[in-house]
């Protein structure tokens, strides 16, 4: 069972409150730690990058695509809170039995490039398998185009994913197959 300072901060992290996250933060709380039903903290940071990639897909949907500062101002918040938890030294490896890869799935699954960066940054491991076998690259290249990065047609990506699974690869993401 989670403590109040940990449950207000789960809560504070949903509601994108930069300000509670830095207070909890500031006052010693450890962010490595896992509610039984959300996960651990790093997860509840990152399945919220979906309301973001979410309102960005809506927009090219309904022909009226948010502009780079739009999206950015958007996302600030995000990656604050991001940036937030890599000073309190989070574990961006932990994740619970309901994860198949953790935060750099979620935020390569909501082609969110900066947070991908940030998180290759940390060192978190673009390569790990699913309990099926599938790499991150593998993963997203079929959730977005049900192919296999080298079978993608890049006529067919938004820009975001494009530039994200350019990005894992660059950063030595592979292919499933290309994993032995």
């Amino acid at each position: 069972m989670l403590n109040v300072q940990q449950q207000v901060f789960l809560l504070a992290i949903e509601e994108l409150d930069l300000a509670q996250v830095q207070r909890l933060l500031t006052d010693g709380l450890d962010p490595d730690f896992i509610d039984p039903e959300k996960g651990p903290a790093v997860s509840v940071w990152s399945d919220g990058l979906f309301k973001w990639w979410e309102s960005v897909c809506d927009a090219y949907e309904a022909g009226q695509e948010l502009s780079a500062a739009q999206k950015q101002q958007m996302l600030q918040v995000h990656l604050d809170i991001l940036e937030e938890l890599i000073q309190a030294r989070a574990n961006f490896h932990l994740w619970d039995a309901a994860e198949c890869y953790g935060p750099l799935w979620d935020a390569a699954s909501a082609a969110c490039v900066p947070a991908v960066q940030r998180l290759l940054d940390q060192q978190v491991d673009p390569n790990t398998r699913d309990e099926e076998g599938n790499t991150i690259l593998t993963s997203i290249s079929d959730l977005f185009f049900d192919a296999d990065f080298d079978q993608i047609d890049w006529t067919q990506a938004l820009p975001e994913e494009r530039e994200t699974l350019e990005l894992l690869r660059s950063r030595g993401a592979k292919m499933s197959k290309e994993v032995i």
